[in-house]
């Protein structure tokens, strides 16, 4: 030895090394029981040999001599296997041996126990990586057989061809959905499903798509194996390999049946009236903008015809909603069977129709339509076993004169259509400028008639009722009136009709039964009551089961002065419903007496003249006038006379004006009379002198 022996640092760190390199990374042992191997180095730093702790300790310099003389165990690679470093150590019958990288430069050592452990936790590592590999493949079959359930069981339709579309592969819910086994269909193309909606535009571009992105979604119909055509949402995918060739085509589709007929209704519901199936208001519109557009392109024009139906709520209050119900559905119908194909006919809502014409703006053709409008509703309604007799109002409004938007183009006609009803009902009235005017009027009025009676604009006025036969009074029909503070005085045919349409008749008909009530008392030891009548107009419109207790309530009052006399129409005598018949019946039960106002003028149901309790027929004032000159209007009233005291009725004459007209009706035999001849309608205190005039 050329320098002394010295002791190593201890080896067990660098053992660390070797992990590093991922050689021997589980042989090494570093725990507190672990033995310390030792390096021997000469001055050169050159390894000499390996001794554990102990023998360090206990021989230090027989130990370092013996190392310098004794035979190296040749080292191992670091790169080496487990199995060459255990072979090397038994070949070498050695304790431990040295582990050097490539250069050669120490890194650690190695013992036999740590190889055997080695092995033993390398063969682990290998048990445990199969297991992983066994465990990984078993869940790649469970997902493959949950893939396999998922395909078969989904209630989505899937088939699967190749790449020329040939069809490999369905699932059941495919058979479901088109009625076809997968016999049936397998390697035919999916085009035996096409329904023949689709144009080949269409097909086109659903395998342009699939060419281009691999992929296509929508809305296609197809056809089921009974014929039956269906809609579907479909998505189809193409599966390309490794390099980028299509292997397959896989479609997913769901029948929409249901959901389209779930939008059909919503729709159905969002544009379409419910109860006459028409299109509604927003349809209407929608419809009409579209028109209005076309029309500015073509320079062409369109006539929008606004249709009410007269009196409706009386129908409603005395039949019942449901009999109303039925009457605006065969209206509709009517209307639908007279119009084009290209015309558009809408319920608004209520009893209010629109009728949309692409007729170039044409006035004549507007015309011709409005009048079979007219003309078709006028007929007889049968609902029910009854017979009703309907009448429509109708106003014309047309692009581009009298607007040239949806909104004063319906507006304009509905302004027409009120004129039409102020000027008689079935009738037709084209727009025009002033009738703005006139619509600002009307409203004032309605909003007059809520505040009047607050106010005490309203009063009554009495015109006599005489016998013909010694000119006694015999009762007196009561009238309303209205002084406006800014208007003056209204006539009631200006302020009545508005009263019906609105609804407030039934307010102002409790107010006149209730205010003559009052005013009657004064007239106690003037007249006897069970000889005077007090006559009191009664609208249709009244004919509700609330108001007809009301009314009654009221009338009540009214008797302990005078027999009381409800005037109704010829329309309230022509429904003969339960309704009107239960409300006869009452009046009779309460004594109050009937009268049928304006008699000749409309279609009385003659049946019902005769069932009903009426006590009198008052012939209309139109008869009356001509009776001096015109020999019809003289025959009208002697067969009215004459049928009136065959069924037991009086018969009361008004708007008498001239004694010859007086002295005709005496020849009649006509048993009272009513008008200017005899007085004009009083208010109280001046009908109180003329019968203290006329001996009461």
């Amino acid at each position: 030895m050329t320098g002394p022996l010295r002791v190593g640092d201890c080896l067990c760190s660098r053992l660390i090394q070797v992990n590093a390199l991922h050689r021997y990374r589980d042989v090494v042992a570093t725990g507190p029981t672990s033995p310390k191997i030792f390096a021997v180095l000469d001055d050169e730093e050159n390894f000499l040999g390996m001794v554990d702790e102990r023998q360090a300790a206990l021989f230090p310099s027989r130990i370092f001599a013996d190392l310098i003389v004794r035979r190296v165990p040749a080292p191992v690679l670091a790169t080496d296997s487990l199995e060459q470093a255990l072979a090397r150590l038994e070949h070498e019958k050695a304790d431990y041996l040295p582990v050097v990288d490539q250069d050669g430069k120490m890194l650690g050592a190695i013992s036999h126990s740590s190889l055997v452990v080695g092995l033993l936790q390398a063969e682990r590592a290998t048990l445990e990586e199969r297991e992983s590999l066994i465990n990984q493949l078993e869940a790649e079959l469970n997902h493959h057989r949950i893939a396999a359930s998922v395909f078969d069981t989904t209630s989505e339709g899937i088939l699967v061809t190749d790449a020329k579309a040939s069809i490999v592969l369905v699932n059941r819910a495919f058979e479901n959905v088109t009625g076809y086994r997968f016999e049936e269909v397998r390697g035919h193309r999916p085009a035996l499903l096409q329904s023949g909606i689709h144009d080949t535009e269409f097909y086109a571009k659903f395998w342009s798509a699939l060419q281009d992105k691999g992929a296509w979604q929508g809305e296609i119909w197809n056809k089921r194996k009974n014929g039956e055509t269906y809609p579907e949402w479909l998505h189809v995918n193409a599966v390309r390999d490794t390099s980028g060739v299509t292997t397959h085509y896989v479609g997913i589709f769901s029948d929409i049946s249901a959901h389209k007929e779930v939008q059909e209704r919503l729709h159905q519901m969002a544009y379409f009236d419910n109860l006459t199936g028409l299109p509604n208001r927003q349809l209407f519109l929608d419809r009409l903008e579209r028109v209005i557009a076309r029309c500015q392109r073509n320079e062409t024009g369109v006539s929008l015809l606004f249709i009410d139906l007269d009196r409706f709520k009386n129908i409603n209050d005395s039949l019942g909603h449901g009999f109303g119900d039925q009457v605006l559905i065969q209206a509709a119908n009517k209307m639908r069977e007279i119009i084009r194909d290209a015309d558009t006919i809408a319920r608004l809502g209520g009893d209010e129709f629109t009728i949309l014409i692409e007729d170039g703006g044409n006035e004549q053709a507007a015309e011709k339509v409005a009048s079979k409008v007219i003309e078709t509703l006028g007929d007889h309604f049968s609902i029910a076993g009854r017979e009703v007799f309907v009448s429509a109002s109708i106003g014309i409004s047309r692009y581009p004169t009298d607007g040239t938007d949806a909104e004063s183009l319906l507006k304009n006609a509905d302004l027409a259509m009120y004129q039409a009803k102020e000027s008689g009902r079935s009738v037709y009235q084209f727009f025009k400028p002033d009738m703005n005017e006139k619509l600002t009027e009307r409203f004032d009025l309605e909003d007059g008639i809520r505040h009047g009676i607050d106010k005490n604009q309203f009063w009554l006025a009495y015109q006599p009722q005489l016998r013909l036969s010694d000119g006694q009074v015999t009762g007196v029909e009561v009238l309303l009136r209205w002084q406006h503070p800014e208007m003056g005085e209204i006539p009631p045919a200006k302020f009545i009709p508005i009263a019906e349409d609105c609804g407030l008749i039934n307010m102002l008909g409790q107010w006149v039964v209730r205010r003559a009530a009052e005013q009657i008392s004064e007239l106690e030891g003037l007249v006897e009551k069970h000889d005077f009548r007090l006559a009191v107009n009664f609208s249709p419109a009244q004919l509700a089961e609330k108001t007809i207790e009301e009314i009654i309530s009221a009338i009540q009052l009214c008797q302990k002065s005078a027999v009381v006399e409800l005037e109704i129409t010829e329309s309230t005598l022509m429904t003969g419903d339960k309704l009107a018949l239960g409300f006869f019946e009452a009046l009779a039960h309460a004594g109050v007496q009937v009268s049928v106002d304006d008699f000749g003028t409309g279609y009385s149901n003659l049946a019902n003249l005769r069932r009903l309790p009426i006590h009198r027929l008052k012939v209309d004032r139109s008869f009356v006038q001509d009776l001096e000159s015109d020999e019809a209007s003289r025959q009208i009233v002697t067969a009215i006379i004459n049928m009136a005291h065959c069924l037991g009725m009086k018969v009361v004459a008004e708007g008498v004006e001239t004694s010859g007209q007086a002295q005709i009706l005496g020849g009649l035999d006509c048993d009272e009379v009513q008008g200017y001849l005899y007085s004009r309608p009083l208010p109280m205190d001046q009908f109180h002198t003329f019968l203290k005039r006329h001996g009461h």
